[in-house]
């Protein structure tokens, strides 16, 4: 009877993946078939936003329609003269930053720069070469980015300036008095305080992650290689070129999909060990019987508390071919011979591969240890009982009762953990550097993830629009992944079910 609800549980437990990969396979295929019809809708609807664009300038107020030339006529057409003149000054401020500087800056976005650095052949009456500095693609694309989003900022204010306007119009032809400024300031620390506490962060998300990002983005549309580097030469748009170079280019293409296939299987088999093997470890610990759990929990954490990259450092000198490990094992003549363990190229490069996957489990454990203790602790004991009475088996109520509550309490983080460990930089590099090299690939090593491989092309071979373009099919398949993985999790489906 044990071996029937054994056999039952697993089989129903494996089902159960499968059909979750089913689904994820089917979400991936739904969100990329329903992608033009999202597309058209957005269309659909600016076009919508520009009719009536049009439609409140026909009809509008003359210093409604006065608006649309100068920002804040509006406002001050109905007595809000405070808000209005601030719109005067922003339009005012934008028309002088383009002047001044925004509009050559504009220009050199689309051109990258048109006079290269030139040493030439004079000589200064010292004999050192006159140099005749040219301009600069690199700092011409980064002023450009800031001034597009300038542009669009205040694109964004002029649309609502005209609206703005308007809603004071209809106030007062209505009988009302449109809110006063003061009124509105006050707002902004009550009714609308979120917008105010809101406005530093999102101006610090635009200053250190959208300009940085899309700066990098623009980077794979360039020229941007070892053979155009900036200041003593110039860099320019070439579309979609290096897309493409990944898959045309053979000694490209034989890397990148070599490593990314070893990316996937990395991430995968590294998420599923930590994640099982530190439930499994949180179940041990909080056994009935065990004493000391709080010591056993302390001495987990502490891997924790140690900076991870010390850990990793530590690690690569003790399996180093001539390291302590190899020397232990020589001097109790287990092996008669050094092993690499991070740099063996017999059998494929295999040892290394599971060397790494071994040191990630030691360092992940603790963390997956940690949240599903609380889980654990918080399953009612009373299904525990009633299942035993039922004849279920230790696999049956891991399958049935333990692991469906620990899944749905860390169904995001084991997404998070999966994209993490595909972007898992620190254990590749400081462990192995990618190794062992590979002669075949271009600039990678057998252990190299696609993020390490980016690492190396930019920082060491200097092709900054090859790794952008890596960097960007990273993004859209870790995107792509975490949006569908997350809509199929129980916590977002039967949210309402978990009690």
């Amino acid at each position: 009877m044990e071996q029937k609800f054994t056999d039952n549980a697993f089989i129903k437990f494996m089902k159960s993946v499968g059909a979750w990969f089913v689904g994820l396979w089917n979400g991936i295929c739904s969100f990329f078939c329903k992608l033009p019809k999202r597309i058209g809708g957005a269309f659909v609807r600016f076009g919508r936003a520009c009719k009536r664009f049009a439609l409140d300038f026909v009809h509008g107020h003359w210093t409604n329609k006065l608006s649309y030339l100068f920002m804040g006529a509006g406002n001050l057409g109905t007595g809000q003269y405070i808000k209005g003149v601030l719109y005067l000054l922003v339009e005012g401020a934008f028309i002088a930053f383009m002047a001044l500087f925004g509009g050559s800056a504009f220009v050199g976005f689309f051109t990258l720069g048109t006079h290269a650095m030139d040493t030439g052949d004079a000589v200064d009456e010292w004999g050192n070469p006159i140099v005749a500095h040219g301009d600069n693609s690199l700092l011409m694309l980064l002023y450009g980015v800031c001034t597009l989003l300038v542009i669009i900022a205040f694109a964004v204010l002029y649309f609502k300036s005209i609206r703005s306007g308007i809603a004071a119009r209809k106030v007062k032809e209505s009988g009302g008095r449109p809110k006063s400024f003061k009124q509105e300031i006050f707002e902004l620390f009550d009714q609308k305080l979120y917008k105010t506490m809101l406005f530093v962060p999102i101006l610090c998300v635009l200053a250190f992650t959208v300009i940085p990002l899309v700066y990098m983005i623009l980077m794979a549309f360039t020229s941007y290689d070892h053979n155009h580097l900036p200041p003593a030469s110039l860099f320019d748009w070439i579309g979609f070129e290096t897309f493409g170079k990944i898959f045309a280019n053979p000694q490209i293409a034989g890397t990148f999909f070599p490593l990314l296939g070893w990316t996937l299987v990395w991430a995968l088999i590294a998420t599923v060990s930590c994640y099982f093997a530190g439930i499994f470890l949180a179940m041990l610990i909080n056994r009935k019987g065990v004493v000391g759990k709080p010591v056993f929990r302390t001495i987990f954490v502490m891997t924790i508390a140690i900076p991870q990259f010390i850990t990793l450092l530590t690690m690569s000198n003790f399996l180093h071919i001539d390291g302590p490990l190899n020397t232990v094992l020589m001097d109790l003549g287990i092996i008669k011979e050094r092993i690499g363990w991070l740099t063996d190229v017999s059998h494929d490069s295999i040892l290394p591969r599971f060397s790494v996957l071994m040191v990630n489990l030691w360092i992940g454990v603790p963390y997956t240890m940690l949240i599903t203790t609380g889980v654990l602790m918080n399953i009612p004991k009373d299904l525990f009982e009633a299942a035993k009475l039922d004849g279920a088996s230790p696999i049956k109520l891991f399958a049935r009762i333990t692991l469906p509550y620990v899944l749905f309490v860390t169904g995001p983080y084991l997404i998070q953990q999966f994209i993490g460990n595909i972007n898992n930089f620190n254990i590749i590099y400081l462990l192995t550097g990618g190794g062992p090299s590979v002669p075949e690939y271009h600039i990678a090593g057998k252990t190299d993830l696609l993020i390490t491989w980016l690492y190396k092309l930019t920082i060491e071979q200097n092709d900054y629009n090859l790794g952008s373009v890596i960097g960007i099919y990273t993004f859209i398949a870790c995107a792509a992944f975490s949006l569908v993985a997350y809509s199929h999790t129980s916590s977002v489906k039967n949210e309402e079910d978990f009690q």
